[in-house]
């Protein structure tokens, strides 16, 4: 009985705190805009339901945040965030505000403190000692890899030429995944002749658990999810999806130590994976925050690589004219060569460029950014100054469509976009694929170096054609419910 009331008093408590606190931020935040709310719940009835209805209802965030000073607030649960939609407030935000939001939680089992999650302190650290492997003069070094893994997708995507429309991500997915395994750990996994691998399944699986938590309320609560089945599932998926980058990490230590006065390539001859260049930091990482890395490389950096060259093929099929203009800088690149792209063909792809970085626009695979307000923050777009103890999400995909920042034709496609003259006196936080700030992307132009290999030895054995992108669903990055769908006719 003495127990009984000990837990209603700390309830009741709880409940006190709770209310004031939300009432202390809620009159910080007065002249924000809110959705209507449900009681305790707040607005998380928003990101409730299928991707489909989750992405319907940013788009409506956006409109509000549109007509209201490009900010509106959303409860969920006694948790305030402010939903930004201009790109000031949201460079604001990303510049000062550096740790990722509490939401990210879902993904640690999984990430562990790799770099796309770590927090802020240990981020800081270990950002600098990753960033000079990131170069573009590193990266260049894996064209070969690229280009021969580019190489058998085009062999593979020949069994549908003249045939119906097809999703054509699973093809550049399986190509993405044998590059970034082989570049990242070293490891060629052939998952273009191999697609149906434990590993794999066990990848999927996690994804698809993981998903259902970001969006299903009820799966947030640890101690509800933990007596569901998928807690064990997920479990058990990510101790396989871990052995299998412990034991790549632990067969690579070996290597190195073998052949710690090797500087650049291995005795082989082959160059050394991402993994290989972390064994000689400044920072000795262990082998669990090797492999945390590692996994944050090839899990974070690998679908939505994936997603941003199966949203351009698609568009190029819908746009014959931009498709014309890439084949002919294609021909002043090549000739009629079906050669390997090299690091001067993919700095005279200015226009194949473009065309990708409009794609990334339209189509934001990641859609939101979600920061952590630890100090107050003056947002002087919509001029409210932010608590600590909220917490902010940068609307990508609002941010990308609005008017306010790319004008009345923002929802059309138009590469041209990105040329300079027409870049230049655009805000540099109207445009964030990547984010923004110091915690932006540090693979941004690996990505685009493989977008820009693998699109160049598609398109120039492939005629694409396609009719449209249809409705969009959220299953935390932005998929087309139809997915990306193709047809194919030899050049």
């Amino acid at each position: 009985m003495i127990i009984l009331v000990v837990l209603v008093v700390i309830l009741c408590l709880y409940l006190a705190h709770w209310r004031a606190n939300a009432k202390r931020l809620d009159r910080a935040t007065a002249s924000l805009p809110v959705p209507p709310c449900l009681p305790v719940l707040g607005n998380a009835m928003i990101f409730l339901g299928d991707g489909e209805k989750v992405v319907k209802n940013i788009e409506d965030i956006a409109q509000i945040c549109y007509k209201n000073k490009g900010a509106v607030k959303i409860w969920l649960g006694p948790k305030l965030y402010v939903a930004i939609g201009n790109a000031e407030d949201a460079k604001i935000v990303l510049e000062n505000c550096l740790d990722k939001d509490r939401v990210y939680r879902f993904l640690r089992p999984w990430l562990g403190r790799g770099l796309f999650i770590a927090p802020l302190n240990l981020w800081k650290s270990h950002r600098k000692v990753l960033l000079p492997i990131f170069h573009n003069k590193v990266i260049e070094e894996y064209l070969g890899v690229i280009g021969e893994r580019a190489e058998i997708l085009v062999e593979r995507l020949s069994k549908e030429v003249n045939k119906e429309y097809f999703d054509v991500l699973q093809y550049v997915t399986a190509c993405t995944l044998d590059i970034v395994f082989e570049t990242a750990m070293g490891e060629e996994m052939d998952v273009q002749h191999s697609t149906d691998s434990p590993y794999l399944r066990a990848r999927h699986t996690v994804m698809t658990i993981l998903n259902m938590r970001f969006f299903k309320l009820w799966l947030q609560p640890d101690c509800l999810f933990n007596l569901t089945p998928y807690a064990k599932q997920l479990r058990e998926n990510i101790a396989y999806t871990h052995k299998f980058t412990d034991e790549v990490v632990r067969k690579r230590r070996m290597e190195y130590e073998r052949n710690k006065s090797i500087s650049t390539e291995q005795s082989d001859g082959k160059l050394r994976a991402v993994l290989d260049m972390l064994f000689d930091r400044e920072i000795k990482f262990t082998d669990d925050q090797l492999r945390e890395h590692i996994d944050s490389i090839t899990i974070a950096g690998n679908d939505t690589t994936a997603l941003v060259i199966a949203y351009t093929l698609v568009l190029l099929g819908m746009h014959q004219n931009v498709q014309d203009k890439v084949i002919q800088e294609q021909e002043a690149i090549f000739g009629m060569s079906k050669r390997k792209v090299n690091k001067d063909d993919i700095n005279n792809m200015n226009y194949l460029e473009r065309v990708i970085k409009e794609s990334m626009r339209l189509y934001s695979v990641v859609p939101i950014i979600a920061r952590k307000i630890d100090r107050e923050l003056y947002l002087p777009h919509c001029g409210v100054q932010l608590p600590a103890g909220t917490s902010a999400v940068i609307g990508v995909f609002g941010i990308h469509r609005s008017k306010a920042e790319w004008g009345p034709s923002a929802e059309e496609f138009d590469p041209d976009r990105f040329l300079p003259e027409r870049s230049n006196e655009r805000h540099p936080a109207a445009y964030l694929p990547f984010s923004y700030g110091l915690r932006n992307c540090i693979g941004r132009n690996f990505g685009m170096i493989i977008a820009k290999t693998i699109i160049s030895n598609v398109i120039r054995s492939y005629k694409i054609d396609a009719t449209g992108i249809g409705p969009l669903k959220m299953e935390i990055l932005l998929f087309p419910i139809n997915g990306h769908q193709i047809r194919l006719t030899r050049r």
